[in-house]
């Protein structure tokens, strides 16, 4: 826990479409160039010896800074969605070749930290017929230091789950 500021709870969010198309489709079709990390079907990688993208990436981010720590993932989200009202006819008449994604990442100082996502997010997504890729990150090792690592249902004082020994 931080002393100024309480928990971290930093994070960002952010609309990705994927295609096989090149980048250009999907610009085109949203009528608007992506404004976070994007590339297209084809384009080499920065690392060397990888192979180059076997799809393209058109993100949208939530116009919130993403290295303030301050701002939870939820004022991402709400801000994400004012910010898709300008595209949200194209993206609901996108073609089954774009995968359409709310991409949601946290950060969090410690598993046992309150994790809040107001449930209008979730119908919104489901709304604008978006998969879900919520990644949340805890900097304790998801609670591993304070149990003896391993995963939760291991944790002393806790019963197995049925089929365990």
């Amino acid at each position: 826990m931080t002393e100024a500021h309480g928990p971290r709870q930093g994070g960002f969010a952010y609309l990705s479409i994927t295609s096989k198309l090149p980048l250009q489709a999907i610009t085109d079709h949203l009528g608007r160039a992506p404004d976070r990390k994007n590339f297209s079907i084809g384009e080499p990688r920065k690392r060397p010896g990888l192979k180059p993208y076997s799809f393209s990436r058109w993100s949208m981010a939530s116009g919130l800074d993403e290295a303030d720590e301050s701002i939870s993932v939820e004022e991402h989200l709400r801000s994400l969605w004012g910010r898709m009202q300008s595209i949200r006819e194209q993206v609901f008449s996108a073609p089954p070749e774009f995968e359409r994604w709310l991409v949601a990442v946290g950060y969090f100082d410690r598993f046992e930290e309150p994790l809040s996502v107001s449930g209008g997010h979730f119908a919104t997504a489901a709304y604008y017929r978006l998969n879900l890729d919520f990644d949340f990150y805890f900097g304790d090792d998801f609670g591993h230091d304070d149990y003896g690592g391993g995963a939760y249902w291991d944790w002393e004082g806790l019963p197995p789950s049925e089929g365990q020994v």
